[in-house]
């Protein structure tokens, strides 16, 4: 008997030639990593999909060359890492400016920082409820591309987080289903969750709820590289694709939202403390994992004020 007859299954047919699938459908190959040389930083890939973790360069004073290769670097990697930083309020705000213009927080914003810098606080026995893939502001007309985290009280264990590669989701995506969703729109709106309910009043809220739905493309291009990106959110944000019926673009949707969930797309950054992230939150998604309960957690945020160059288009 051949290992094929001792694994087939009663009432089950296999395809000819191939053999018995019972996991997610085959990848098309993700691909190298084109490493990127710089005079002034050093960094190194963290997977081949995206991420790097960033070497030679104190933070509280980078020259006008090294801001420049962040700047690259970022574009080209999508998530850097920086470990060891010791910045204070005020030095984290500068910092940001190296990548736009940092806008006032409306998260909350510690007695002696300044605007620009809030805080997500996880307090003692309080659960994270933020714990899935999204992206922040897809539901914006200009959603953020930009934002950071400064890690600057964690728990002794977990408390990681996620990033995924929407371009590289993309890539990996049948020949088949690109024609299918090229030229298609989505439908993004705001819905309350852990941290909304912290930044706006609940009458914000609702009316945020019942606005029109904010069209973008699902397909756009990168500005800087040209490069094609899949433009998907929780379905809580993401609501539905313009030109489908709901059942039929809800389902397209959910199925686009797990691909991008796959490994091969994602990297797991282990907080340390004084580990500042910055990444490109409209090119990625993200996953904060709430595993550390009954513990505390406590990240600065700094936002970057989308410009119309960050308008998704294809």
């Amino acid at each position: 008997m051949s290992q094929t007859d001792t694994l087939a299954k009663p009432g089950v047919t296999e395809i000819p030639g191939e053999r018995m699938h019972r996991g997610y459908e085959t990848l098309r190959p993700v691909g190298g990593t084109e490493t990127k040389t710089y005079a002034h930083i050093a960094h190194r890939p963290i997977v081949p999909a995206l991420g790097a973790e960033v070497a030679g360069v104190d933070l509280r004073a980078p020259s006008a060359e090294a801001q420049a290769e962040l700047r690259d670097l970022l574009a080209h990697r999508k998530v850097l890492v920086f470990r060891d930083q010791d910045l204070s309020p005020h030095q984290y705000a500068a910092f940001l400016r190296i990548f736009g213009t940092p806008v006032k927080e409306d998260m909350v914003v510690d007695p002696d920082h300044p605007p620009e810098v809030g805080a997500i606080h996880t307090q003692p026995h309080e659960q994270q409820q933020i714990n899935f893939w999204h992206m922040d502001h897809s539901f914006r007309e200009l959603p953020t591309r930009v934002l950071s985290l400064y890690a600057k009280l964690l728990p002794p264990l977990g408390g990681d987080t996620l990033f995924a590669s929407l371009a590289a989701a993309y890539d990996a995506l049948s020949e088949e289903m690109k024609e299918r969703i090229d030229g298609l729109h989505c439908n993004h709106k705001v819905t309350a969750t852990q941290n909304t309910k912290r930044r706006y009043t609940k009458e914000q809220a609702e009316a945020m709820e019942h606005a029109p739905p904010i069209v973008h493309p699902l397909v756009p291009r990168d500005p800087g590289d040209g490069r094609r990106y899949l433009f998907v959110n929780v379905p809580i944000y993401c609501r539905g694709i313009a030109e489908m019926p709901t059942p039929e673009g809800d389902a397209l949707l959910r199925k686009l939202y797990r691909h991008v969930q796959r490994p091969e797309f994602h990297f797991r950054l282990n907080w340390q403390r004084d580990t500042v992230v910055v990444w490109e939150n409209s090119h990625t998604l993200h996953y904060p994992v709430s595993d550390y309960y009954p513990y505390e957690r406590k990240l600065w945020r700094g936002v970057i004020a989308a410009t119309e160059a960050d308008r998704p288009r294809v």
